[in-house]
């Protein structure tokens, strides 16, 4: 087994100072896309990829929360930008250019020459200007209620204006300075869409029709979706393959077993499944690189029409939940230390996450005594929510083993995860504690207003100096005065308990020898067919 990208989780926690680490981090991960590129040999064309996605809830980019949808999305659509493959900064994707005129007033070319996919209704005709206008009315939620979606803060009550002054040209005005603007364009949210299948569908749920390197060819829920490649893409040479296969399989066994019979040339094994891979297949390559999904406990949203209940209105209370939970323990009995151990509601990523000095202290003693001190010297029984996934019911119980030794009892619920994700978005949930999967793109706004503004549109948590300061950071333009807001306003969430971040997995991929795939830090772009190609097999 070649492993291509060791990242050493004990050695990160060593007490280097935070400096040190940040220049490691980096040239870990430099080195990993160094490697990839390396090992390249001379692209050819042809072959079908196969691997395997979860089954999405829908192929709406603006809509969804799962990465995996945007396997296919990711392919079928381009955007005006999108993230580079270390998420360092955003590159050039449908624009051909972009510049920034002031603090408010951004100007993007866009290709000429761009068709989208030979498909009735839109029928291969040229993307224009008009198309990106309405992609971002669209994400904002101009065209009804019924159309506001959960990541319509990107740019709902953010534009002043959009114009299109010719077919290649658009000019837009932000109503204040908007640090993340860019970012967000860069979204695999903010991909361009064709107003005509909202004309003639009423939504882009199953019917996708892009500009990318693939077409969708055929989604059968429950089986797989198919991609074949796009020969009119404006950008040559790629795509390189001639098709895309993704089969929904979700249980690792199964997937283990595909892949070693040669039924799938990629997959992401869960890290029990390593040593078998190892032995069984010497020559598979494995990716091995940070995640960006955060596991959090939280309370039930809080807000002046949706008061908390006792005993979790009390601060003291709250703060003795944190305190009583090993994350480290934790991420080992669930994972097999395979993750991060994480502070704060952005993940392990410098300069914007907070460092190991604001750590929650792990102190089950003062945890008792924090609950004597709110009125609770016996303890109490509550309920944790969480859906019915391995990954999630195994970190519930050691939960609630953790908060026994403190005199909390839980009694646990599991929900399918359908069941589950209906339950929280639809119907707001009722629960007194949730475990959860908390994600989010790049830029660290995605993980402040999507969920502590006063805007939120995925939690609610009334505490208006949190609603200030992330307002604030988003209008902050000079970066420095930003990341000290951010870590601000990170600091304030954490003292008031809300969440408890508990850790991030790290992500594994498997590939054949011959399958040549450059993995993208951004879990929001996890498939990449663009310039994936595999040598003759």
């Amino acid at each position: 087994m070649k492993i291509i990208f060791q990242y050493n989780q004990d050695y990160w926690r060593k007490s280097y100072s935070y400096s040190i680490k940040i220049i490691l981090f980096a040239f870990l991960f430099a080195s990993c896309l160094s490697i990839l590129k390396i090992e390249a040999a001379e692209p050819r064309h042809g072959g079908k990829f196969r691997t395997n996605i979860s089954e999405p809830r829908s192929l709406t980019p603006t809509v969804e929360v799962s990465s995996e949808v945007y396997s296919i999305t990711g392919n079928i659509y381009n955007g005006l930008l999108r993230w580079n493959q270390d998420a360092s900064d955003v590159e050039l994707d449908l624009a051909s250019s972009w510049k920034k005129v002031d603090d408010l007033t951004y100007v993007f070319k866009i290709h000429s020459g761009v068709y989208f996919h030979n498909i009735p209704p839109v029928s291969g005709r040229e993307v224009t200007s008009k198309d990106v206008k309405f992609t971002i009315e669209w994400a904002m939620g101009m065209f009804g209620e019924k159309y506001r979606f959960i990541h319509r803060y990107y740019f709902e009550n953010r534009i002043s204006s959009i114009e299109t002054p010719d077919k290649y040209t658009i000019v837009i005005k932000t109503k204040e300075p908007y640090a993340p603007f860019i970012a967000y364009l860069a979204s695999a949210r903010s991909v361009i869409l064709p107003k005509e299948i909202l004309d003639k569908y009423g939504n882009f749920n199953r019917n996708a029709i892009g500009t990318g390197p693939f077409i969708l060819k055929e989604y059968l829920q429950g089986s797989h979706a198919s991609l074949i490649k796009n020969s009119n893409y404006f950008r040559k040479p790629y795509p390189y393959l001639e098709e895309i296969e993704l089969k929904i399989i979700n249980d690792p066994p199964t997937l283990l077993a595909a892949f070693l019979a040669n039924q799938l040339d990629s997959f992401g094994p869960s890290f029990f499944q390593l040593e078998t891979l190892k032995q069984k297949n010497p020559d598979v390559q494995i990716i091995q690189r940070p995640g960006t999904h955060q596991w959090i406990l939280r309370v039930r949203p809080y807000s002046e029409k949706n008061l908390l209940k006792p005993p979790l209105n009390e601060l003291k209370v709250r703060q003795a939940i944190a305190m009583a939970i090993d994350k480290d323990k934790l991420l080992k009995l669930s994972l097999g230390g395979a993750g991060q151990v994480q502070v704060g509601p952005i993940p392990n990523w410098p300069p914007y996450s907070l460092t190991e000095k604001d750590q929650v202290e792990y102190n089950p003693s003062k945890a008792r005594q924090l609950l004597a001190e709110a009125g609770y010297p016996e303890g109490f029984s509550i309920d944790l929510l969480t859906w019915s996934a391995n990954y999630m019911t195994t970190p519930a119980q050691i939960i609630q083993a953790m908060l026994k030794d403190v005199g909390i009892s839980l009694n646990l619920r599991f929900l399918e995860m359908a069941q589950y994700f209906n339950y929280i978005y639809k119907t707001g949930g009722d629960f007194d504690l949730n475990l959860h999967v908390m994600t989010a793109g790049v830029e660290p706004d995605e993980w402040l207003t999507c969920y502590f503004s006063e805007n939120s549109t995925a939690y609610k948590w009334n505490n208006p100096e949190i609603w200030r300061l992330c307002a604030e950071q988003a209008r902050a333009i000079n970066k420095n005065r930003r990341i000290a807001l951010i870590q601000e306003v990170q600091r304030k969430i954490l003292f008031d308990a809300s969440h408890v971040f508990l850790y991030s997995q790290t992500r594994f991929t498997a590939m054949k020898p011959y399958v040549h795939r450059i993995l993208y830090f951004n879990e929001y772009q996890p498939l990449m067919g663009e310039n994936l190609w595999m040598d003759e097999h």
